[in-house]
This record gives structure tokens, sequence and C-alpha cells, in this order.
């Protein structure tokens, strides 16, 4: 295996013992049941204001609230399909396999030996660097989770290097 991350067609086969086995994603903090009642209730008070406009003769106001009422659809849609990204990261004592899988679920993978990797802490995510090429994780994350994620790739990484 090389010094570099490799781009490979599918995920690896994992021999031996699994240091880190985690999948990361974007936190929405509203439910799908939850997005229901919050958009039933939008709509019904849309509906009431609507009225009271059309019966004071400014219907194009109803108009313009079933436009906002299309849009705030529309954004919570495109938002809900940006949570189907996630990331995958593995460490085992020859390889670290990295998965990305966008919104649309295109998946893309890598793989390099952690002898060659190393992690650092930069912004909003994690870098896993080998020589001039990096791959950033878990930029999605908050703070929090981020450090929490760092401490413990960064601890799978010294254990596979080490192969205890």
């Amino acid at each position: 295996m090389t010094p570099d991350w490799e781009r490979i067609p599918s995920p690896p086969m994992m021999d031996g013992a699994l240091y880190m086995d985690a999948v990361l994603r974007p936190h929405r903090s509203l439910s799908a049941k939850a997005f229901k009642a919050m958009f039933v209730a939008v709509i019904a008070i849309n509906a009431v204001v609507a009225v009271f406009f059309w019966v004071q003769g400014a219907f194009p106001v109803a108009g313009f609230l079933g436009l906002d009422v299309l849009a705030l659809y529309i954004a919570f849609r495109m938002n809900y399909r940006a949570a189907r990204a996630e990331e995958r990261v593995r460490v085992a004592a020859g390889k670290v396999y990295v998965a990305s899988i966008d919104a649309s679920g295109a998946e893309r993978h890598w793989v390099l030996n952690p002898v060659w990797a190393r992690m650092a802490r930069e912004g909003t995510g994690v870098l896993i660097r080998a020589r001039k090429m990096q791959i950033r994780l878990d930029a999605f994350l908050s703070s929090d989770e981020c450090a929490s994620f760092a401490q413990a790739l960064d601890a799978a990484l010294h254990r596979a290097k080490r192969g205890t």
C-alpha cells in the first residue's frame, strides 16, 4: 500500500481487529413527525389569514400565502435531503478506510495504511493527512461532537499503528 490515499471502487475487506467503526451523519433537530405537525399548523394559520384577506377583498394575499407554504415545504425537503449524506470511518491494523456518501447516494471510497496517517483538527472538522493529500471529516458536527470524534480517531490511529 502506498503512503497516499488510494481511491477504490468499493469498500475493502477489513482484516484483524477493528479499532474504530464510525458513521457520521448531520444532525437534524426536527423529526419527520414534528415536521408534519408544524407544517399542518402553518397551513392552518395561513388558511385562516388567507380567508380573512379574501373577505376583505385583498385576494392576491391568499396566493402569496400559498407561495409562502410552498417555499417552506421546498426548503424543508432540501434540508432533509441534505441530511441523507454520511461519512463512514473504519480503522483497522492495516487500513484506514473512509467512505463519503452524498445526499444523492453517490459513494466515494478511500483507503490508507495507518502508518502514514496523521490526524489534525482544523476549523470545523478533522483532517486525516497522508503526505500531500488530506481528507476532511465531520465538518457538519458541532464542536463538542467534533472534539469527541477527533479524540476517538486519534486513539484508534495510535492503536492501529502499534497493532495493539
